[in-house]
């Protein structure tokens, strides 16, 4: 059945679909708020499903923000009482993944800067590259050697990634068949702003990937690891009973089907109405909305 826009159901059926779902999961980025910018209503919206008793949480493909800048991007759209705890992103599933498969070891980060940080607050020894000088082919040699081995490569989203980086991760894995590639973020477009959509990461994770023929163990969405750990983290024992709200297809849409949530797809990111008619059955939402703040309208009318 194609999908419908929540606000074209009758009262009767707006009704039942607020009745269907306990939980919302949200994506961030192009939902709740875009990388520059901000999304009219969506704070809003937020404490209207948590006024009707729905439990909201969030879950992001981006680590360059810490926790605590998360929070305070809530505060500025009105959403009340979010909790660290409330927002799952891949350093954190990262993180939850070192501690329970790789206790102890040491891995090489590249990530953002906050994404370190967040590795040093739970104890993870890691290795970085924080270059500022000119580079020369004498000192990339200096740069590339490997002094220490490391048990895992750590990818995810870092505006600051330079060649010097990419090429030490790729050395790391080279030299140790053991070191495994783990990756958070894996979006091909990032919604940066209003009709500013740019490249994601996704191109330089294929480039470590081609030079090293290591398989990445994705943590971000649409990994399948990641929904487990949402089960867990959550305590979903019905996952019919949550809806997750994305604006992508594959990263949100199909990550929500396949943990066997709703999927409610809004149009205030980086996709169009006529892409998503154009998506393959799989990839398609049960619902869609131009945005979040179409909530506002629905409790209205069914108020």
């Amino acid at each position: 059945m194609a999908p419908r826009h929540i606000l074209d159901l009758s009262v009767e059926e707006q009704r039942s679909f607020i009745d269907s779902f306990d939980m919302v999961i949200s994506d961030c980025d192009g939902v709740v708020w875009l990388l520059v910018g901000w999304i009219p209503g969506a704070g809003e919206a937020i404490n209207a499903l948590k006024n009707a008793g729905k439990s909201v949480k969030f879950v992001s493909n981006n680590s360059f923000r810490t926790d605590d800048q998360y929070l305070e991007k809530f505060d500025h759209i009105g959403a009340i009482n979010v909790q660290h705890d409330d927002v799952v992103h891949p350093v954190k599933s990262i993180v939850r993944y070192l501690h329970k498969h790789k206790p102890g070891k040491r891995v090489y980060s590249l990530m953002s800067l906050e994404a370190n940080e967040t590795l040093r607050k739970h104890g993870i020894e890691y290795e970085s590259l924080q270059i500022k000088e000119h580079l020369t082919s004498a000192s990339l040699v200096n740069y590339l050697a490997i002094e220490q081995t490391v048990d895992a490569v750590l990818f995810d989203i870092h505006l600051d990634m330079s060649y010097v980086e990419l090429a030490k991760a790729i050395r790391h894995l080279q030299l140790n068949e053991n070191c495994q590639l783990i990756a958070g973020g894996s979006d091909v477009i990032m919604p940066l702003a209003e009709n500013l959509n740019v490249p994601g990461f996704y191109d330089f994770l294929q480039h470590v990937k081609r030079y090293t023929n290591r398989e990445p163990i994705f943590l971000g969405k649409p990994s399948p690891i990641l929904g487990d750990m949402l089960k867990e983290i959550y305590n979903i024992q019905a996952p019919e009973r949550c809806i997750f709200v994305g604006d992508m297809l594959v990263q949100d849409i199909q990550f929500g089907k396949s943990c066997g949530f709703q999927s409610l797809l809004v149009l205030s990111g980086s996709l169009t109405k006529e892409d998503m008619i154009a998506a393959p059955p799989e990839a398609q939402p049960d619902y869609y909305a131009d945005s979040l703040a179409d909530f506002i309208e629905l409790f209205k009318n069914v108020q």
